[in-house]
């Protein structure tokens, strides 16, 4: 596995989004917070360029296969969407085979980079600090694929063709990000945040493929593998986790403050992940009102609590303790600032009581 000396030890990050429109007040919260393992901020305040869903997709963007960010839908109607197509593919071919040019066309657009540009403009005139690693994000392809559609309101994710040039778009940024961000000389977690995933197994969602998921899945890790890169996911929900922990994902990442149990349930095959060297990310601060009711110490006893309870049935402990990272257990963009701010004190304390 990539990166298998990382042992993190309860190293803290964040999941990406803040509630700050200004990259450089973004990042005086998070280096303030989470110095050891800074990430970029998200802005999804700047509007839909800066989004979840809008600010991976400049290649689709530029060739012209989608229009609108602001309610993307792929522009299969259009004359010309063949040739629309194969500009597409000409350039993903491309990109993958070396082609720098092509490769920063599945970068951000100038608005929705804001927040990396300035996060990297930060490590270049400031250097890294005392931070050991450094993260960046991707939105996952089965929840961008729900939401974006074509002209008649259908998710993309169920068209075979507009899916690939779904996957294959998010694959290419995933290697650009970790490329761009390798260059400060520091091991780079890069996070798949699908949130979807939680609707596999879900009889709303039977004709989810598990396969077809993991190879998806796969397509962007080998992407963040190949520019040396540790692969990571978010899941803010419970879901079947062994879907992660059969694909070649080295950092899960998921709610443990509302969804332990989805966890507890699935300690035998958890313990395989963290033989693998697999990483266990723990989103223990939650990221709603009732942060404001939780301090460091009892965080911690609510983690110390979880541990206890998948050691008790099987998971090896000295593994799991050297092979864990926290976060919040969700994106801050939506909340308010007081809030983000009072949710990455509280990770800055917990991981402090760890340190």
């Amino acid at each position: 596995m990539q990166n298998e000396g990382f042992k993190p030890h309860f190293l803290a990050t964040g999941v990406g989004s803040v509630p700050q429109t200004n990259g450089e007040d973004a990042l005086e919260l998070i280096w303030k917070s989470v110095p050891l393992a800074p990430h970029w901020p998200q802005l999804p305040g700047l509007g839909a360029e800066s989004s979840f869903v809008g600010q991976y997709l400049n290649a689709l963007i530029e060739t012209g296969a989608i229009a609108d960010l602001a309610n993307p839908k792929f522009q299969i109607e259009a004359t010309d969407w063949v040739e629309r197509m194969t500009t597409f593919y000409t350039l993903y071919l491309e990109a993958i085979e070396g082609d720098e040019q092509a490769l920063e066309r599945f970068g951000f657009s100038a608005q929705g980079g804001e927040g990396f540009e300035a996060f990297c403009r930060d490590l270049e005139r400031h250097g890294t600090r005392d931070a050991v690693l450094l993260k960046g994000q991707v939105s996952g392809s089965l929840t961008l694929g729900m939401q974006i559609t074509d002209k008649s309101r259908r998710s993309c994710y169920y068209d075979d063709t507009l899916r690939d040039m779904l996957v294959k778009t998010l694959a290419v940024h995933a290697e650009w990000q970790t490329k761009r961000l390798r260059k400060f000389g520091l091991p780079v977690l890069m996070t798949i945040d699908d949130p979807g995933l939680y609707a596999f197994g879900a009889s709303t969602h039977v004709t989810l493929n598990r396969e077809q998921l993991i190879a998806e899945l796969n397509t962007i890790i080998d992407g963040i593998i190949r520019q040396g890169g540790i692969p990571g996911v978010h899941v803010c929900a419970g879901m079947d986790w062994t879907l992660l922990f059969d694909s070649n994902i080295q950092v899960v990442n998921f709610d443990a403050y509302d969804y332990m149990q989805s966890m507890v349930v699935l300690a035998e095959p958890l313990n395989r992940f963290l033989a693998r060297d697999g990483i266990l990310s723990w989103g223990i601060v939650p990221t709603n009102p009732v942060a404001w009711e939780e301090t460091a110490q009892s965080l911690k006893l609510r983690l110390e609590g979880n541990v206890a309870e998948l050691v008790k049935r099987g998971v090896d402990e000295s593994l799991l303790r050297q092979q864990s990272m926290i976060t919040p257990s969700c994106g801050t963009g939506t909340l308010k600032a007081e809030l983000a701010d009072h949710v990455y004190k509280l990770l800055f304390q917990l991981a402090s009581e760890y340190r």
